[in-house]
C-alpha cells in the first residue's frame, strides 16, 4: 500500500511516525510505503511563539529539520501539493512531479488571516509566526502604559492563547512595575469570557482578581486606527493604547482552491476521519484541516493522528479498521505565574 502525507505538521508527523513503527515488517518487505510532501524542511513547534511574544525563548528554539523527527524508512519531499486529483489517487507538486497513491492523509494545518477585519493587520499585534512574535514583543517592551486591548476572530487555532496571552502580559507588566499605569481589557465573541463553560468559570473570577476588564459578546467589526478603536458587530467600540488580536483563522490556500472545503476546512466524518463525499474512502484528514466542531489544537492533531494510524496499520494487516475517533482533546492553560 501506499501511502502519501501531505503536510508535516503535528498531524501528519505523529500518523507517520505511529504508522511506521506499526508497519516496519510490511515496509521492510515492500508491502507498504510512507511518503511526506511537506512546504517547509523545518517543523515548528507552535505552541511556543506564545513564549517568544513574551521574551521568554528566540524563535530557533522551536524549531527542528524535519527529516530529523521522522521514522527511518519515511520517504521525505519538500515540494508542497498544488493540485489534489481524489478521482485518479495522485496529486501534483509544485515540482512538476505527480505522486500516486492508495491513500492520501490530509493534514495541512491552518492560518491566521488577520486581513480579514478591515484595520486589524496594520493596527493589531499577534503570536502567530515568527515574524509576528517577535514583533508582539518588541511593541510589549516599548509599551510604557495605556490600555492593552485583547480582541478574538474566529475561528482560531488554539482556543486558549485568549486567556494565555492576556495572563502572560499580565506577568510581563508586573515584572516592569508598570500594572498601575496599564489597564487590561479583554474582549470575547460569545456571553462568556471563553467557549468552554467551565474554563470560563474558572477565568472570570481571576480575571475579577487581577483586576482585568472584560466584556464578551463583542464580535470584531473592524479597526479604527486613526482613532484607536475596536468597533464591534454589536455597535460598540473600545479604545485602545496597544491592541492584541487573536486573528480569525481559515484553512491552508490549496485547499480551497482545489475545492476541498470551505474556507479551507474539508468535511470530514467525525468517527472514521475520512473526507466525505464521493472520493472519501481513500482520504483521511487531520487536525486543522477538518471541519470538525472541536478545537484547532495540536493535541486534536495528536490524538486524531493516532486513531488514523491504528487504523491504517490494520487495514493493512488485517484488512478493517479497529477504532472510531471519540473526539477526545486537551489543552493546557498557561496560567503564568
Amino acid at each position: 500500500m501506499r501511502i502519501l502525507v501531505v503536510g508535516g505538521g503535528m498531524g501528519g508527523t505523529i500518523f507517520a511516525n505511529h504508522l511506521a513503527r506499526r508497519i516496519h515488517h510490511e515496509m521492510k518487505t515492500g508491502k507498504a510505503r510512507i511518503t511526506m510532501l511537506s512546504a517547509s524542511h523545518e517543523h515548528v513547534y507552535q505552541p511556543g511563539w506564545l513564549y517568544v511574544a513574551m521574551g521568554r525563548a528566540t524563535p530557533d528554539e522551536l524549531v527542528r529539520e524535519q527529516q530529523s523527527l521522522l521514522e527511518p524508512g519515511i520517504e521525505f519531499h519538500v515540494d508542497p501539493v498544488e493540485e489534489f486529483h481524489l478521482a485518479e489517487n495522485h496529486v501534483k507538486c509544485k515540482s512538476g512531479k505527480v505522486h500516486e497513491y492508495d491513500l492520501i492523509v490530509i493534514s495541512t494545518g491552518s492560518r491566521a488571516l488577520p486581513e480579514k477585519i478591515p484595520g486589524l493587520k496594520e493596527n493589531s499585534i499577534n503570536c502567530y509566526t515568527a515574524e509576528d512574535a517577535v514583533e508582539f514583543f518588541k511593541q510589549l517592551s516599548d509599551f510604557k502604559g495605556g490600555r492593552i486591548v485583547v480582541t478574538v476572530g474566529l475561528p482560531h487555532k488554539c482556543p486558549m492563547i485568549p486567556l494565555e496571552i492576556t495572563f502572560a502580559m499580565h506577568d510581563f507588566i508586573k515584572d516592569r512595575g508598570l500594572l498601575d499605569k496599564t489597564e487590561f481589557y479583554y474582549t470575547y465573541p460569545i456571553g462568556r469570557v471563553h467557549s468552554l463553560e467551565n474554563v470560563a468559570k474558572w477565568a472570570a473570577p481571576e480575571f475579577d482578581r487581577m483586576g482585568i476588564k472584560y466584556e464578551t459578546l463583542f464580535n470584531m467589526k473592524e479597526v479604527d486606527g486613526k482613532n484607536a478603536q475596536v468597533l464591534s458587530e454589536e455597535g460598540g467600540a473600545v479604545k485602545y493604547d496597544l491592541l492584541v488580536a487573536v486573528p480569525p483563522h481559515k484553512g491552508q490556500e490549496v485547499i480551497e482552491k482545489n475545492g476541498l472545503g470551505e474556507n479551507g476546512w474539508i468535511p470530514t466524518n467525525r468517527s472514521s476521519l475520512h473526507m466525505e463525499g464521493e472520493h472519501g474512502k481513500n482520504v483521511l484528514v487531520l487536525g486543522d484541516t477538518t471541519n470538525l466542531p472541536i478545537s484547532k489544537a495540536g493535541s486534536t492533531a495528536h490524538f486524531e493522528a493516532e486513531v488514523a494510524a491504528e487504523n491504517v496499520a490494520a487495514v493493512i494487516k488485517m484488512g478493517r479498521p479497529v477504532r472510531s475517533y471519540d473526539g477526545k482533546v486537551f489543552c493546557f492553560i498557561e496560567a503564568g505565574k
